[in-house]
């Protein structure tokens, strides 16, 4: 009878190498989705089923800023690289300016490019479909009531813990301007027509389906006047 020896168990080296292999792969997918999911078509109005892509898969493009400009402007969206910032405890790297995407904004937007991604999405599949069922009409721009980078702690906290504003991985939206001049805000639409609130809670709750953190007037009165979004803090939607 032939006795075929054991197999060595992989060195160190190998391991390693496979890891690295493995974490280029889920990288590379997550990319492919990226891109697949921006560069499809947008949603039928009614339709306002959660992508395919998971914030987890979002949240990979915070530390990959440059696989998620290429799928941002791959898909006929377009970012441009910014200059680090350095600023204490706070600051970031590898960040982008949004200079086109499905809507403009009131301010430019230069955020981590995982929070832009988050954004395009949210713009695409959340923002528009609920805009047209709710209110009737187009959004011709988005308010920012808060920059996505600001050196600050966490509003209505006392512990003094910063801000995912301080990582340009959050950003506040304050309105939204339609195509006809009509301005629905969040300090005013919350609890204003059904129509807007509709459309409100319609763009909150949507929101969590591509952001981590999501907070609105519902969660405390820091945020009465803005919807907050960021992709790194607590997971939590309210």
């Amino acid at each position: 009878m032939r006795i075929i020896g054991s197999i060595p168990p992989p060195s160190k080296q190998e391991h390693e190498r496979a890891r690295i292999w493995a974490a280029s792969g889920l990288a590379a997918l997550a990319l492919l989705m990226l891109m697949l999911l921006i560069g499809a078509p947008p949603p039928e109005e009614a339709d306002l089923m959660p992508p395919a892509l998971r914030v987890s898969e979002l949240q990979r493009f915070t530390v990959d800023s440059g696989a998620c400009r290429a799928a941002l402007n791959g898909a006929g969206f377009k970012t441009e690289r910014i200059p680090d910032v350095s600023e204490g405890a706070c600051g970031y790297r590898g960040a982008v300016e949004l200079t086109q995407s499905v809507h403009p904004y009131s301010q430019t937007v230069a955020a981590n490019c995982g929070l832009a991604a988050g954004l395009v999405l949210w713009e695409r599949d959340v923002v528009t479909p609920a805009a047209r069922r709710y209110l009737g009409q187009d959004v011709e721009r988005i308010q920012v009531a808060g920059a996505a980078y600001q050196c600050r702690p966490i509003a209505g906290r006392r512990d003094r813990r910063l801000s995912e504003h301080a990582h340009a991985n959050a950003i506040d939206i304050g309105g939204f301007t339609l195509a006809n001049g009509r301005e629905v805000t969040v300090e005013r639409g919350w609890r204003g027509t059904q129509a807007e609130r509709n459309f409100l809670r319609a763009v909150r709750n949507g929101g969590c389906r591509h952001f981590v953190t999501v907070l609105s007037p519902d969660y405390n009165r820091a945020h009465r006047d803005h919807l907050h979004f960021d992709m790194g803090g607590d997971d939590l939607c309210r």
